[in-house]
């Protein structure tokens, strides 16, 4: 927070503090005991959740750290609005509601500098995971939105740079993100790069899916090993219209 880890006593606590972070908008009593650590709301549980609470505080230096709202337990604004993951999601907010290409990009470069990884890797409770595969969906959809701002302004290798950093996160997101890295690497003259690319790419869908490559991903391979001039990328979906000649 505000680039000071807290120090952690214990793990029930760091797992609370998270939690909420997880939630800004607040969570009941009997949520948190049943998500967290499975208990019905009885004196031995609720006692557990007091001396949780306080040791959240006292870790935050902060006795107004937890704060509670009609039965609702929340970080305070100043402890929520100091965290990198709250930048991440402000700083997404602004880029999508961004009037320019600029601050479209100074926006998104900004949250995908905030992003830290996994989220939680020390964690495997069901909440985490969830969490964890929301934060990174939205890091990848930001490197993506600085991929489309530099292809729209021509910039193959920044393109492709960009692009290699979303697939290398979630190599999942579509087989047309990798034709669009394949072609973008040609494109800016780094056909070796789109070639290893592919056959990286083949590898991993024989090994995590049992699958080939689409005919269109083949034929792209191909014009690209014999040295044939690059085919214009037209109407790639969600990398603009233009299509110039490589």
């Amino acid at each position: 927070m505000a680039g000071r880890p807290a120090v952690w006593h214990a793990h029930t606590a760091e797992e609370l503090f998270f939690y909420l972070l997880s939630y800004p908008e607040g969570r009941s009593k009997e949520e948190i005991l049943e998500t967290l650590w499975g208990l019905d709301p009885d004196p031995i549980a609720n006692n557990r959740f007091r001396v949780t609470v306080f040791r959240v505080r006292t870790a935050l230096k902060n006795p107004e750290a937890i704060q509670e709202d009609h039965g609702r337990y929340r970080l305070a604004e100043e402890i929520l609005h100091s965290t990198d993951l709250y930048g991440f999601y402000q700083a997404l907010d602004q880029g999508h509601h961004a009037t320019c290409e600029t601050a479209r990009l100074e926006s998104y470069s900004k949250a995908i500098s905030l992003y830290r990884g996994d989220y939680l890797p020390g964690f495997s409770t069901n909440w985490v995971s969830q969490a964890r595969e929301e934060h990174k969906a939205a890091y990848v959809q930001a490197l993506l939105e600085v991929a489309l701002i530099h292809y729209d302004r021509e910039d193959w290798r920044a393109t492709a740079e960009y692009l290699e950093r979303a697939l290398k996160a979630d190599p999942y997101i579509g087989e047309n993100y990798h034709q669009r890295l394949m072609w973008c690497l040609a494109a800016a003259g780094d056909r070796y790069g789109a070639i290893e690319h592919y056959r990286r790419f083949v590898k991993f869908l024989h090994e995590e899916l049992g699958d080939t490559p689409m005919p269109e991903t083949k034929a792209l391979a191909e014009h690209i090993k014999q040295g044939d001039p690059i085919a214009p990328y037209h109407e790639v979906h969600g990398l603009g219209p233009k299509s110039p000649q490589a």
